[in-house]
């Protein structure tokens, strides 16, 4: 069985998938801190692609796959251009078990349009047009809890910006591992 099922709609109906009742998704987070945190923190200025411009709900990020996460979170644009080990081994992952369906809209493929929207809006380092796409669904649409996307960094890898819609019980913690005590998971 899949574990997404595409919703398409009429007039005003996004267009959703859904992630599926024990789906794992991968979280990328500080090896200090728990994996399900909604960010940024309060009273912090927006900082990622999708956060909510004015703070207006806040957004955990995650992943389908750990590559995914891990090009989104770890890959993506290092000072430099070089990857430090410091930097690497101060990041756990997390395997987070949905606890219920959780509804997003989808920001890729056909998406794309039926949000008009195209992947470079998307993609770019200006995250002005992301942040208000992702306000207004989370505004016009109350029962959208976050939204599924295309990696900037590595188009084939599905990732989700879940809106604090999305409860802390929502999500179960199942694995955290330190990359600095996994050599082996990255090469």
């Amino acid at each position: 069985m899949a574990q997404t099922a595409a919703t398409t709609g009429a007039g005003d109906a996004p267009l959703t998938i859904t992630l599926k009742e024990k789906m794992l998704i991968v979280r990328i987070h500080s090896a200090t801190e728990n994996a399900v945190f909604f960010g940024p923190k309060p009273g912090s200025k927006p900082g990622n692609r999708f956060d909510a411009p004015n703070g207006e709900y806040r957004v955990l990020y995650a992943s389908k796959r750990l590559e995914g996460a891990f090009v989104e979170t770890v890959l993506r644009r290092p000072k430099g251009r070089l990857l430090r080990w410091e930097f690497v081994n101060q990041k756990a992952w997390s395997l987070l078990r949905l606890e219920r369906p959780i509804r997003l809209a989808k920001l890729y493929d056909e998406g794309l349009q039926a949000y008009a929207v195209d992947a470079g809006e998307l993609s770019t380092d200006d995250y002005a047009t992301s942040r208000a796409l992702a306000r207004d669904i989370h505004l016009k649409f109350p029962m959208i809890e976050g939204l599924a996307y295309r990696s900037r960094y590595n188009n084939g890898e599905i990732c989700y910006a879940l809106f604090n819609r999305v409860v802390t019980s929502d999500l179960t913690p199942t694995r955290c591992e330190r990359f600095d005590r996994n050599g082996d998971t990255v090469d």
